[in-house]
C-alpha cells in the first residue's frame, strides 16, 4: 500500500508576541509521533511563512516534495495574502489552529481568528479555485485532534491508492446481473481508474497449462488452512489449487490490484467446479477476487481495505428480522478466516447443484468456503453502479442459536447505522429498495464510517439518505 506523504508549514505575523516557534515546534515533534502511529511520511517546512514571496516558495517546495496533504497551520495570525498562494497548491490542504498559549493579557497568538479568515477566503475571494479544506483544532496528542486528524490520514490514503488503480475483469457480468453494468469511461474520469477485460476462453487456457508441481504446492497450502467437509470439496482440491495459480500468474504479469469474474454458468459447464473457494482464498492475500464480474463492488472493496488496511468481503443481504433490527448477511461460498467464527470455517459442496444432466442427474458442484461471521463490528460501503452516490452502513454480527441459519457464508447484523445514524431495520431495507441499490455488500472488519464519508465528500459523490418507511408507494 502506497504510504500518505503530509507536509507542514507555518503562517505568523510578527508582531503577535506568543512563543510562536515553541507552539511549532510542539506540533512538528507531535506529529513526528502520529506519522509512526498512523504510519505516513513527514515533512515540514523549517522557516516561518510570513510574506507573499514566501508563501509562493511553501507552496513549491511542498510540491516538490510531492506532498498530498498539507497542514497550513496559523501559528499565529498572518496576512489573508497568504492563504491566496497557498490555496494553489495541487493537493489537499488542511487548516489549523492551535489554543492560545496565555489566559490572560494581550492576546498572544490568535491562532483560531485567523483559521477562521482562512477559510472564509478559500470561499469568498477564491471560489474560482473550488477549492475546500479540513480545520483542525488542538496539539497533536489533543483528542479533537488526533481523532480528527485519523480519519483524515485513513481517507486520503484510500483516495491514494486508488487513484490509478488497474482491475480485471474477466468474462464480462455474470448472465441475468445486467445491474451489475457500469460506465468505464465514468470511472476513470471520478476515480482515475482502469478496467482491463479478458475472455474466460483466455482464463481457461492459462487453467489448463498451469505446471503440476505448483498446483501440488497450493493443495498444499489449502490443506493446511482449511477443514475440508465432504468428499466433493476434497475431489476438486486441484482445481481450486489451479485456479489460485492461474490468478497469481495474471496478477504478476499484469500487476493488477484486484479481479472480478463471472463465476456462472462457464465455470461450472465448462471446469466442472465452482470458484467460491478460491476467490476467498485469494481475497485473503489480498488478491481480492469477486464474483459474478461486479467491477463496482470490487473497487468498494479496495476502498474499504485502504482505510481500514484489511481484507475484505462481499455478501447479499437475504433476510431481516424486525424484532431486533437486524439483517441477514448470506453469500453461498466466499468464507474468510478474518471473519469466520472459530471452527466454522469449512471447504465443502455448494449448497445449490448444477443443472440436470440426462444421464447423471443433478451434478453437484464444489468447492466453497462456508462460516459464520464472528462476533464484531464491521462497515458496508459501496459506490452505486451510476458512480454518483454512495452508503455507509455500520453494525456488528452476533450470533443467536434461535435465528434462522441457511448454508454457506452467513451472520445476523445488528446495531444498524445508516450514514452515521441509527436505522431500524424496515427503514434501511426500504431505503435500499426506494433507491434501488445494487445487491452486493462490500464489508470489512471494524468501524469506519466517518472515514467513508470523508473519502466520498473529497471526491464529490453525493450520499444516499434514509427513506424511512410507509404503507404507501414511495417514489
Amino acid at each position: 500500500m502506497k504510504k500518505l506523504k503530509i507536509g507542514l508549514l507555518g503562517l505568523i505575523q510578527l508582531n503577535y508576541r506568543g512563543n510562536k516557534q515553541e507552539v511549532y515546534n510542539r506540533s512538528i515533534e507531535g506529529l513526528e509521533a502520529l506519522s509512526k502511529e498512523m504510519d505516513f511520511d513527514f515533512y515540514y517546512r523549517k522557516d516561518f511563512v510570513v510574506t507573499k514571496v514566501d508563501a509562493i516558495d511553501a507552496k513549491k517546495e511542498m510540491e516538490r516534495e510531492a506532498v498530498d496533504l498539507l497542514l497550513i497551520q496559523s501559528t499565529s495570525f498572518s496576512s489573508g495574502f497568504l492563504i491566496q498562494e497557498l490555496a494553489q497548491f495541487s493537493g489537499y490542504i488542511g487548516l489549523w489552529a492551535v489554543p492560545e498559549s496565555t489566559k490572560s493579557g494581550p492576546l498572544p497568538l490568535n491562532s483560531f481568528c485567523n483559521m477562521n479568515l482562512n477559510m472564509s477566503e478559500l470561499d469568498r475571494f477564491m471560489f474560482y479555485l473550488n477549492k475546500d479544506a479540513k480545520w483542525f483544532y488542538g496539539y497533536p496528542d489533543d483528542e479533537l485532534f488526533k481523532r480528527r486528524f485519523e480519519v483524515t490520514v485513513r481517507a486520503l490514503r484510500a483516495i491514494k491508492n486508488i487513484r490509478g488503480s488497474k482491475f480485471l475483469l474477466v468474462g464480462g457480468r455474470a448472465p441475468g446481473f445486467d445491474n451489475l453494468f457500469y460506465d468505464p469511461r465514468v470511472l476513470k474520469a471520478k476515480l482515475d481508474v482502469s478496467v482491463e477485460e479478458m475472455e474466460f476462453g483466455d482464463l481457461k487456457t492459462r487453467f489448463f497449462n498451469q505446471p503440476i508441481e505448483k498446483i501440488k504446492d497450493t493443495v498444499k497450502e489449502i490443506e493446511s488452512k482449511y477443514v475440508i467437509s465432504d468428499a466433493y470439496a476434497q475431489n476438486t482440491i486441484t482445481k481450486m489449487a489451479t485456479l489460485i495459480n492461474t490468478i497469481r500468474e495474471i496478477k504478476a504479469e499484469g500487476d493488477y490490484d484486484g479481479f472480478a469474474i463471472s463465476c456462472w454458468p462457464r465455470f461450472r459447464a465448462e471446469l466442472g467446479m465452482v470458484p467460491c473457494a478460491s476467490y476467498a482464498f485469494l481475497s485473503e492475500e489480498m488478491n481480492t477476487t469477486v464474483c459474478e464480474g461486479d467491477i463496482v463492488s470490487l473497487i468498494s472493496m479496495k476502498i474499504l481495505e485502504y482505510i481500514a488496511d484489511y481484507p475484505a468481503i462481499l455478501m447479499d443481504m437475504s433476510d431481516f428480522d424486525r424484532q431486533d433490527n437486524s439483517i441477514f448477511l448470506w453469500h453461498c461460498g466466499i468464507g474468510n478466516k478474518f471473519y469466520a467464527k472459530p471452527g466454522t470455517l469449512s471447504l465443502e459442496k455448494h449448497f445449490n447443484p448444477s443443472p440436470k444432466d440426462p444421464e447423471k442427474g443433478w451434478l453437484t458442484m464444489a468447492p466453497v468456503t462456508t462460516m459464520k461471521f464472528d462476533d464484531m463490528p464491521v462497515t458496508i460501503a459501496r459506490l452505486s453502479n451510476n458512480l454518483d452516490r454512495y452508503y455507509v452502513l455500520t453494525g456488528e454480527f452476533f450470533d443467536s442459536p434461535s435465528k434462522p441459519d441457511y448454508d454457506g457464508s452467513r451472520g445476523w447484523l445488528g446495531k444498524l447505522r445508516f450514514m452515521d445514524e441509527d436505522i431500524n431495520a424496515l427503514d434501511l431495507v426500504n431505503t435500499i429498495m426506494i433507491n434501488k441499490l445494487e445487491h452486493h455488500f462490500p464489508i470489512v472488519k471494524g468501524t469506519y464510517d466517518a472515514e467513508i464519508i470523508e473519502f466520498m465528500n473529497w471526491l464529490g459523490f453525493e450520499p444516499i439518505k434514509k427513506v424511512a418507511y410507509k404503507d404507501y408507494y414511495q417514489k
